[in-house]
């Protein structure tokens, strides 16, 4: 029961993301600069991060493909899948409500428009239903 409500509320979330145009590549980018930048420029580290940047760049796609694993029994699989597409979980969410009020005294999300955000916290809510 809770997986198929986290893979309705998956699928929903990734058309609302879809039509916002929000992926998670940015988010995916940003923490691949830095750990490169700590770790190396090793090959096998490009090529991991590379392959996550892939999914992550599809965004909607990839939460409706995660709903969809969810739905299927893979919920594991299903919940990173949702991760990658949106680039946030909860504290990046929250992280991403707090800075431009820290910063610019705004109280604007940095999560693009109105259906994006929705579609960020649906998704967040079938990662933490999924079991």
């Amino acid at each position: 029961m809770r997986n198929t409500l986290a893979m309705y509320l998956a699928i929903f979330a990734g058309v609302m993301l879809l039509g916002a145009g929000v992926t998670g590549a940015a988010t995916w980018q940003t923490i691949r600069n830095f750990v490169l930048a700590l770790l190396g420029d090793h090959w096998a580290l490009v090529l991991l991060f590379q392959a996550l940047l892939v999914i992550a760049s599809l965004g909607g796609i990839a939460v409706i493909f995660g709903g969809a694993l969810i739905g299927l029994g893979r919920t594991s699989v299903g919940k990173l899948f949702i991760l990658l597409g949106t680039g946030v979980g909860l504290l990046g969410l929250l992280i991403a409500i707090a800075l431009p009020g820290l910063q610019q005294g705004s109280t604007a999300l940095a999560l693009g428009t109105g259906t994006g955000v929705v579609g960020v916290l649906l998704s967040i809510a079938a990662r933490t239903i999924a079991k």
